[in-house]
């Protein structure tokens, strides 16, 4: 068993290799598994999760998950490091932040553990907001662990041409999205629909710029860490351009059917943050790291 877990799960995570069907498929039934977890438990508390107290909590937790994964991304690449021997207010503050290790690269600060280690104190923040009566306690307090993560992040951007590039691919996919599912489908399209097309619009599009733009520009080595992406990614001519196609695709049609399911709003609105978020955690974390040339 130890053999298992050391070739499949922490190898894996030290080597830089990525995913393998192994750990997606266990990452995956976890995944699961705690999310109906925190359905049933939040459900019995008749929790709103349709409100926009609980989309903008969210999205705050996603941008402070993606950006401090970002941040140990510079401190892999010494990027931190250089930083820190800076002069001035600058190199005080990273010279303070490089020997503090928080984000050191580690089994808490990479791909799973980052985002569940988001996902605890998302939910704490949840507690916390119902036991003050607050609905939009998540919001500020996922807002304030982000606005210093992605101030200390922001130096390092300079990719700037290619991010765009991004944003306005991942954009035009969107709004194709949006003025064909009315057309075709007859659906009228709400924020949360709009946003769970959104993320994975920018998840397609920032792997597709990142790998086959950005990387053949610049000749740094990305590649797809996940298995399935990497498949779709290397199996056609059209490249992580199909990767970004299927990307879009998929969100529709769940938005569609989802749409004609006779499901009650709250739980319908849930699946659709859900779908934003798989799509907007990866896209964004994409997207920083390009900036900045990681």
């Amino acid at each position: 068993m130890g053999n298992i877990v050391e070739e499949y799960f922490i190898r894996p995570i030290f080597d830089r290799t990525g995913y393998n069907a192994v750990n997606t498929l266990v990452y995956a039934a976890i995944a699961i598994l705690c999310l109906y977890a925190i359905w049933r438990l939040l459900r019995g508390k008749k929790f709103d999760f349709a409100g926009q107290e609980f989309l903008f909590g969210a999205a705050a937790f996603v941008l402070f998950g993606s950006t401090s994964r970002v941040l140990t991304d510079l401190w892999d690449s010494g990027a931190i490091a250089e930083a820190a021997h800076g002069s001035g207010a600058g190199g005080a503050v990273y010279s303070a932040l490089y020997s503090s290790g928080i984000f050191a690269y580690g089994y808490l600060t990479v791909t799973p553990g980052i985002y569940i280690i988001t996902a605890i104190f998302f939910l704490t923040s949840i507690a916390i907001g119902m036991a003050m009566k607050n609905k939009w306690f998540p919001a500020a307090a996922g807002f304030l662990l982000w606005l210093p993560c992605f101030l200390l992040a922001l130096p390092f951007v300079r990719n700037v041409y290619f991010g765009l590039l991004a944003i306005a691919l991942a954009g035009a996919g969107a709004f194709a999205c949006y003025w064909l599912l009315p057309m075709f489908g007859k659906t009228k399209l709400n924020l949360h629909e709009k946003l769970a097309i959104a993320g994975q619009a920018l998840d397609g599009a920032a792997t597709y710029i990142v790998i086959d733009v950005f990387s053949k520009e610049t000749g740094k080595g990305y590649f797809e860490q996940h298995v399935l992406s990497s498949g779709i990614g290397t199996a056609t001519p059209l490249g992580f351009g199909l990767f970004f196609l299927l990307k879009i695709a998929l969100a529709s049609l769940i938005v569609h059917f989802l749409g004609k399911e006779k499901m009650d709003w709250n739980d319908k609105a849930l699946v659709l943050i859900v779908v934003g978020i798989m799509g907007f955690a990866p896209g964004i974390r994409d997207l920083l790291r390009m900036l900045a040339g990681t």
